[in-house]
């Protein structure tokens, strides 16, 4: 899936998907201030740009989003879209989340 695909996406589903936070993202450097909580809110409401992760470390098909939090200050998500098909007796349903991997900001 390109870049556009991916933006279109994670706008079409990041209102109601299941948004998944790793601990790395808010437990690994307290300093950068996140709680679990605000990445998922920003997430779901933040406005920002969406990127390329072109990093020579990026994680397969994950992107970057950039919201700025409640203090203006631009912050940096490494984002994940992922697909889960389940099958059950009525046929199958795919699930759709949203996975923070990483996040980022001076504070």
């Amino acid at each position: 899936m390109g870049l556009t695909d991916k933006r279109k996406r994670f706008h079409q589903i990041r209102g109601t998907c299941k948004i998944i936070v790793r601990f790395h993202a808010y437990g690994d450097y307290p300093d950068r201030e996140f709680t679990e909580l605000e990445i998922k809110n920003l997430v779901k409401h933040g406005q920002g740009r969406v990127a390329e992760n072109d990093s020579a470390v990026a994680i397969p098909e994950s992107f970057l989003f950039y919201p700025k939090d409640d203090e203006e200050r631009e912050c940096k998500f490494v984002v994940l879209l992922e697909e889960v098909e389940i099958e059950d007796d009525s046929g199958s349903i795919t699930k759709e989340s949203i996975i923070v991997c990483s996040a980022y900001r001076e504070v």
